[in-house]
This record gives structure tokens, C-alpha cells and sequence, in this order.
């Protein structure tokens, strides 16, 4: 519901933008989280532009329930560069915690959660990380992720991801192989740089 509008936001006139900042302030807040909800994709195309991701590894911890790692590469429509890899914990189809390591200093991470950035917000809004460097940035993502995966998991709006127990010494395991992952895309993308149609094609979603 929520994920079409933002759909097709992106793709009608900048002028028809305030009609639906009117339809979103009317829609009950709890129905915030589909923003985030995977289960949609097939509706709006996202799931075929996640195939295309730089560098996309699916690290698997256990039924409905892995971490996804990828090389941002990318530049917006304003012209600002967004490089850096990218992990990502999904949960019974849901996006729970994104963590979005960028060049900078301008890394930061999104909560789909009731507070302070969900549901109304869900993967939308951006807590920035204190970290500097890309290497900081992932020690801290796999930090976050291996310490508080369970409370992310709780403040979930759906029932089913809150129930969701996750086995720590398994994440502990994955969470090793994600780091590795990251920091090695960091070093090979500095000797090979993603082809520029390939960068060019990702939309940026922030």
C-alpha cells in the first residue's frame, strides 16, 4: 500500500508531490512498516533491481531470516556520490536494519521501527554513525548488528518478527563473514571500479 505510493512518486512530476504528503498523512501510521515490507516488491519492481545490486551476497542465518551485503556505487540526482558497502538484516520479508557505510563521514543506518524513525518513517529516516572511516563504520554495523538484533527485532511492528528469536552463535558466525565481505569490497572496488552503467542503473534509495 505505503510502497506503491512511494513508487510511484519517484516517477510522476515534482508538482503532484504535495497530493500525496496529503494521502500519506491520512493513512493510519501502523500501516508504515510495508515501506520496509519485501512481500510488496513483486508490485513495484524493487526485487529486480536488487538482483542488479554491485557485489550482492545473501549470508543465510536461518528459515525466512538472513543478512544481505552489497557495494554502493552510485550517484543521486543532486550529484552527490554514495560509495561504500551496505548490510542489511531481513527478517520474515521485512528490511529490520540497513546500515549504509559511506565515504565521508556520512555513514548511518535506518530502523524500521516505531521509534524514532518507524513505522511512520520505517527504513526512511537516518541516524548517522560517529564512525569516520568505511572501516570504522563496518566494525561498528556488525557491532550493532551482533549486540542489538534482538531489540531491533522487538520495537518490529509485526507480530511475527518480534517473536522471531535469532541464534546468537550462528549471527556471531554470519555477522564474521558479512564484516569480511564488506572490507573486501571496499578493497577491490579502490583496484575496480563497478562499471558506470551498472552504477548508473541503481536508483538510490535513502
Amino acid at each position: 500500500m505505503i510502497l506503491p505510493i512511494h513508487h510511484i512518486k519517484r516517477i510522476v512530476p515534482e508538482r503532484w508531490h504535495p497530493l500525496f504528503h496529503f494521502i500519506t498523512r491520512r493513512l493510519p501510521s501502523h500501516w508504515f512498516y510495508l515501506t520496509s515490507d519485501r512481500r510488496l516488491w513483486w508490485f513495484t519492481g524493487e526485487e529486480e533491481m536488487m538482483r542488479n545490486r554491485p557485489r550482492l551476497v545473501r549470508h543465510e542465518l536461518q528459515e525466512g531470516c538472513f543478512l544481505e551485503s552489497y557495494l554502493n556505487d552510485q550517484t543521486d540526482a543532486e550529484g552527490n556520490s554514495y560509495f561504500g558497502p551496505v548490510a542489511c538484516l531481513v527478517v520474515h520479508g521485512s528490511d529490520i536494519v540497513r546500515f549504509d557505510c559511506v565515504e565521508n563521514a556520512r555513514g548511518h543506518y535506518h530502523v524500521a521501527s516505531r521509534y524514532p524513525f518507524g513505522p511512520r518513517k520505517a527504513l526512511v529516516g537516518e541516524i548517522y554513525l560517529p564512525e569516520k572511516t568505511l572501516e570504522e563504520q563496518v566494525d561498528r554495523a556488525i557491532f550493532e548488528l551482533r549486540r542489538n538484533s534482538g531489540h531491533f527485532l522487538r520495537m518490529h511492528p509485526r507480530r511475527k518478527v518480534r517473536n522471531t528469536r535469532l541464534d546468537k552463535e550462528r549471527l556471531a558466525a554470519v555477522c564474521a563473514q558479512v564484516r569480511s565481505k564488506m572490507l573486501e569490497d571496499i578493497e577491490q572496488q579502490s583496484r575496480e571500479p563497478v562499471p558506470q552503467a551498472m552504477a548508473s542503473a541503481i536508483p538510490l534509495r535513502r
